[in-house]
């Protein structure tokens, strides 16, 4: 049997390197990118349609505020899948053509539903507004939106009618599923096809050696031109020429890329387990799968991996090549995230109070929280990435609708409604799920609390969950409970005051239905309205930024707040509350109660009282936000945190560093949907010191909770919870990368010098940071292969942080990529790590290519 295939195998290896013309086909990308546009777009006549309609053109008008609207032709590029547009007027001496690809759309939305159009909408009493010189009137239907880039910037639009809208709003919206549908291999070409015509300056479909020299030096490659010249002159098959100068078209330009990579690092590893042979079968690649990577694979998949990534006819022998291997080393089959937690994965009938909750602080703002701009679109991005819990500081507008920004400063003001309607209600459980928490800042006067409760009820329906707090539970129920439901951090009255007011402004509502005259606006509170500071929420000021005399009269304020009783019904499982003492919160059992902390005062909780932090989370939510002192909105670290039980740690999403890295390698885990269970340490029964030496813990297998919280109806069984894990080696070889950026602002001739820095952060014992030499001007395949051994004492705290910078000797080491992952989603083997921006932004294909090895010490 396995020489019959040996035969086979060199058979095709004879046919491939005997037919030059089936080799160039097995390489022509072109015919590869566009079998599943047609496969995927073409087979529905309606699509072609709306697809057709896009290729002839549209002229819409481009909004940038209410009195400046510019008319432009939009038109679709289906063969290139760009958007080409061009202003309506432009000087003769200026020749442009301005594209939107449209793998660089994020969103497409229809009606108004961005930041422009919502402060068009804040100034017109209905949405419908005359545009500049056009006769007809066009109203909210005609507009949509397009979300671009990493920066999440739009495009607003108005079409000339609501057919138009809805044939533009379609056809980008079936195109961008189309595009985020491709696997890895197919994204690859995409991205080499653009490289391509990058290069390509003139725009002839050809590129000389002069550009393609450019490309080398853009791709971070240092190459002396002769070597340049014998890989150009090589892939030249077709003899093209550019003037009377040789010239490679797009096909013949692929070959010359894949000349460009070598990859020792694989060649090595597909010898190993092809016996040197030339191509590889299914059942060596089952070896390679179960002895290297530990995955327990069956012949059927590793066909199907050979038909899905093998490139030439080898695949119908069911034989892979090297590059075949190549692509598959590279794709999500061996990334190093365990693809068994890219779903939800834990067990999410646990209470509330036993999970990690990705959350946001001053979730409205773009930039710093001085002078930064308020955003719907804030909420939107916040909400994409996983966050659960989203801030809103409301306070009166000028027009007696409340408006959310940083008070006291000179942030722009956003619509509480628009927020509400425009990010909340659609974007709540796009992502997840599982519970969303509106952390209320309430600085609102009676009249537009209750405006608050109006647009809460109205907007959000029975997405909001209302119903009382069952003090009978014990405990919080957990994230399955409350699925799909958003609920409302708060202050809230006592239940005599609220129940008082709620009689009273019902009498006063009836009062005026009646036609008698109510002795007092309907908007206005007694005492019955006010709560004492010791039941509010004993936040610190969070602006940072106010005049100490302002400050202090703000906090004379807070001795009484009036609280509206509309809104007051709406908080129930999660009250804020004044944080006294741990033996009073015990004492109080209070468990829908929840307090928030600033930075300083938890940080001090964390380094005097450890221990009762972890208790004291064990059975109520805690929240810690950054110090006030943070105006250029930093982050504080979320770490020490998690170490002991606090679940919402909120950071600035806006501001990229270390803390946002943590939180992302964080909240990957279980599916991403914003909720991690706690390791085991925190929510057992027994004492936990997450400050004290791992080598002196001590702990029972018995857990607080080892079932589902009692507000299920139908508790399932839970399994017992796994044995905390102590004291691991894990090995580390940084063997190579491929494709590293340069950094912003970097010129064609620079070339980068690259290394990877490893942050291994968690428990205070595991902290560390380790290093691998520099190689010298690539960035394009750097290969550094060398073994970092790690020891990790408390691997269900650890996180490991993996950038890659760029050596300077006489300026910063700029951060040219990174990627964050906890310990339990690390996979064993030959691994793949994708790049990403600091901001969790794809940099594909950027990537470093290691392997993991674990052992007990």
């Amino acid at each position: 049997m396995l020489s019959g295939l040996r035969k086979l195998r060199r058979q095709a290896t004879v046919s491939d390197h005997t037919d030059p013309e089936q080799e160039r086909k097995s390489i022509n990308f072109e015919n590869f990118y566009n079998s599943w546009k047609i496969e995927a777009v073409e087979r529905s006549k309606s699509v072609e349609d709306v697809i057709g309609f896009l290729k002839k053109g549209s002229l819409l008008w481009k909004v940038k505020s209410l009195s400046k609207w510019y008319r432009r032709k939009y038109t679709l590029d289906f063969e290139h899948l760009k958007i080409n547009y061009e202003p309506s007027h432009k000087p003769v001496c200026v020749e442009r053509n301005t594209t939107l690809d449209i793998s660089d759309i994020h969103d497409v939305r229809k009606g108004w539903k961005t930041d422009i159009f919502n402060r068009i909408a804040s100034k017109v009493e209905k949405r419908i507004v005359k545009l500049p010189s056009s006769p007809p009137l066009v109203d909210e239907r005609n507009c949509f939106s397009i979300i671009i880039g990493i920066n999440k910037s739009s495009l607003d639009l108005v079409a000339p009618d609501e057919h138009v809208c809805d044939m533009w709003v379609r056809g980008l919206q079936h195109l961008v599923a189309v595009v985020r549908s491709l696997e890895q291999e197919k994204n690859y070409d995409r991205w080499l096809k653009r490289q391509f015509q990058s290069a390509d300056k003139d725009n002839n479909g050809v590129l000389d050696f002069d550009e393609c020299v450019d490309l080398i030096k853009q791709l971070n490659i240092q190459l002396d031109k002769q070597t340049a010249k014998k890989l150009f002159q090589a892939a030249d098959t077709d003899k093209r020429t550019k003037g009377d100068q040789p010239a490679l078209d797009e096909r013949e330009f692929v070959t010359f890329y894949h000349s460009l990579l070598k990859r020792p690092d694989l060649e090595a590893i597909f010898q190993r387990y092809s016996n040197g042979e030339l191509l590889m079968t299914s059942e060596e690649l089952a070896d390679f799968l179960r002895g290297e990577q530990k995955m327990n694979v069956t012949s059927d998949f590793c066909r199907e991996m050979i038909e899905t990534y093998e490139p030439s006819e080898s695949k119908l022998a069911g034989l892979l090549s090297h590059d075949g291997f190549q692509m598959f080393m590279s794709s999500k089959q061996v990334h190093i995230f365990n693809p068994e937690h890219s779903m939800v994965y834990q067990d999410m009938e646990q209470p509330m109070t036993h999970y990690f909750i990705a959350s946001s602080h001053n979730t409205y703002l773009l930039g710093n929280q001085l002078t930064g701009m308020s955003s719907v679109e804030a909420y939107i991005i916040a909400l994409q990435k996983g966050c659960r819990c989203v801030e809103l500081d409301c306070w009166d507008g000028d027009d007696g609708e409340p408006v959310i920004y940083h008070g006291y400063t000179l942030t722009s003001k956003i619509r509480f409604c628009d927020v509400i309607s425009d990010a909340i209600k659609p974007y709540a459980f796009q992502y997840s799920e599982y519970p969303l928490i509106l952390s209320i800042e309430n600085h609102c006067s009676v009249h537009q609390q209750a405006r608050m409760a109006h647009h809460l009820k109205s907007i959000l329906g029975d997405m909001l969950f209302v119903t009382p707090v069952d003090e009978s539970l014990g405990k919080m129920p957990s994230p399955k409970h409350f699925h799909k439901k958003i609920l409302l951090k708060a202050k809230k009255l006592p239940s005599d005051k609220e129940k008082q007011g709620l009689q009273a402004l019902t009498q006063k509502v009836g009062a005026m239905m009646d036609g008698k005259k109510s002795p007092r606006p309907s908007t206005e509170c007694d005492e019955s309205c006010t709560v004492d500071e010791s039941e509010s929420d004993n936040s610190e000021p969070e602006t940072g930024s106010a005049p100490e005399e302002l400050t202090a009269k703000h906090d004379k304020k807070k001795k009484k707040k009036m609280i509206a009783p509309a809104l007051s019904v709406l908080v129930n499982y999660i009250k804020a509350v004044h944080f006294h003492s741990f033996e009073q919160s015990q004492l109080a059992g209070k468990w829908w109660t929840m307090s928030s902390f600033g930075e300083s005062k938890a940080l001090g909780f964390v380094a005097d009282h450890a221990a009762e932090l972890v208790e004291y989370n064990k059975h109520q939510l805690s929240r810690i936000y950054p110090s006030g002192k943070r105006q250029d909105s930093s982050n504080l670290n979320p770490v020490p945190f998690w170490n002991t039980g606090c679940q919402i740690v909120a950071l600035n999403y806006q501001t990229p560093g270390k803390p946002t890295s943590y939180n992302q390698g964080m909240f990957r885990r279980n599916g991403g949907c914003g909720y991690v269970l706690k390791p085991a340490m925190l929510r057992s029964v027994d004492r936990f010191d997450p400050t004290a030496d791992p080598g002196d813990i001590q702990l029972e297998e018995t857990e607080t909770d080892t079932g589902p919280s009692p507000a299920e109806s139908e508790p399932a069984v839970s399994p017992p919870p796994p044995e905390p894990r102590f004291r691991q080696t894990l090995k580390l070889r940084i063997i190579s990368g491929a494709y590293i950026p340069k950094p912003a602002g970097s010129s064609l001739d620079d070339i980068i010098d690259p290394y990877v820095n490893v942050y291994v952060t968690g428990h205070p014992a595991d902290e560390n940071k380790l290093k691998t030499a520099v190689v010298k001007n690539n960035g394009f395949n750097p290969v550094w292969d060398e073994l970092l051994t790690i020891p990790v004492r408390m691997p269900d705290f650890c996180l490991l942080d993996l950038v890659v910078r760029d050596h300077s000797t006489t300026g910063s080491n700029y951060i040219l990529g990174h990627y964050c992952i906890h310990f339990d989603d690390l996979m064993p083997g030959y691994r793949y790590v994708p790049l990403e921006d600091m901001e969790g932004n794809s940099l594909s294909p950027a990537s470093l290519f290691v392997h993991v090895e674990f052992s007990h010490q």
